[in-house]
């Protein structure tokens, strides 16, 4: 991972942590995304495969690499027909239905024939600022079906000539300001404050779904890790869109008039979970629920499938500071 651009100061928190998420997704992402399993493949031959007359060919979610220029930054598209290929290619129902791919882009081929292509609200939320309309681009997508008019794509990840990762990148070991990760792993970002006891508050509203208080937590990921106490908060979207957050590195857990913090408890936008404890840092955790974010790594699996309030721990970590929770949640359109 790329190391931080200069460590906020938490100053106001309530309001520091409310203004961090108003962006796109992640470099921190792109170090747990298995690019290794994506298929190069020609742009120009795939268009040149057999389509049917009518009606739509299922594909058993085939993962491809593609090439790329891209031709426009999109417009809202329907994904009806993204998620019923889906879900007959054997994803879970409530997982196609939780999809979020509102929106479509348009890219070329290296001889010019243009396609449009379906992709990850929590992608596109990152591609308008990163990629302009022209430049090459590597898309990493799966294909779902192909149409009369064509494939049907669904993009998962996407890197340009300066994305990270990169081939020649030496893992950077140092140590992040939390003390909990070195840079490569580190999975969220961190605060600075100018002194402990300082409130923290929530980002949204939501549910308490896990407490740790022990100083010494223990944890076999990295990116998961212990680093002393921690809160996981919930926050279920009106389109069902669901974001995990978790505060690390607390001093005193508690709610906003001091009283104890359990888990199942509600808690409002700003409400204060906890403080900053002795090492003056916060490190701060965005995990969204969503396809191509689920981790299957195995010792994950052996160690936290059958523990409860871990579960949003299977989700894969993305930078708070470019993630647009408000878009990915359904609240406002993806900003373009």
């Amino acid at each position: 991972m790329l190391p931080p651009r200069g460590l906020p100061k938490l100053g106001l928190l309530a309001v520091s942590l409310l203004l961090v998420v108003l962006s796109a997704v992640p470099d921190a992402a792109r170090a747990e995304f298995n690019f290794a399993r994506y298929k190069e493949t020609d742009l120009d031959e795939f268009l040149a495969r057999r389509r049917p007359a009518t009606g739509l060919d299922v594909y058993p979610m085939s993962p491809l690499k593609l090439d790329v220029t891209l031709a426009s930054h999109g417009e809202p598209c329907a994904s009806g027909a993204l998620k019923r290929s889906l879900i007959m290619s054997g994803m879970p129902k409530t997982d196609a239905d939780a999809l979020q791919a509102t929106n479509c882009i348009t890219v070329r081929s290296a001889k010019g024939r243009e396609l449009k292509v379906f992709i990850q609200d929590v992608v596109y939320g990152f591609l308008p600022a990163e990629v302009p309309v022209g430049d090459k681009l590597s898309l990493y997508a799966i294909h779902a079906f192909t149409s009369p008019e064509g494939p049907g794509l669904l993009v998962n990840e996407f890197l340009t000539p300066r994305s990270f990762p990169r081939a020649d990148k030496p893992a950077d070991k140092t140590m992040t300001s939390c003390g909990c990760w070195t840079q490569d792993e580190h999975p969220g970002v961190d605060f600075t404050s100018d002194k402990a006891v300082g409130p923290v508050a929530a980002m949204a509203d939501g549910v308490v779904v896990k407490i740790e208080t022990s100083e010494q937590a223990p944890a076999d990921l990295p990116v998961i890790g212990g680093c002393g106490r921690y809160v996981v908060l919930k926050h279920t979207y009106p389109n069902g869109g669901i974001v995990y957050t978790r505060y690390v590195q607390l001093g005193r857990i508690g709610g906003p008039k001091g009283e104890p913090l359990a888990v199942g408890a509600s808690v409002k936008a700003k409400d204060t979970i906890g403080e900053i404890g002795p090492n003056k840092v916060l490190h701060f955790e965005i995990r969204p629920v969503a396809p191509g974010t689920t981790t299957t790594n195995k010792a994950w699996t052996e160690r936290y499938a059958n523990v409860p309030d871990m579960e949003w721990s299977r989700y894969d970590p993305v930078d708070p500071q470019k993630f647009d929770a408000a878009s990915f949640g359904g609240v406002r359109k993806a900003t373009k």
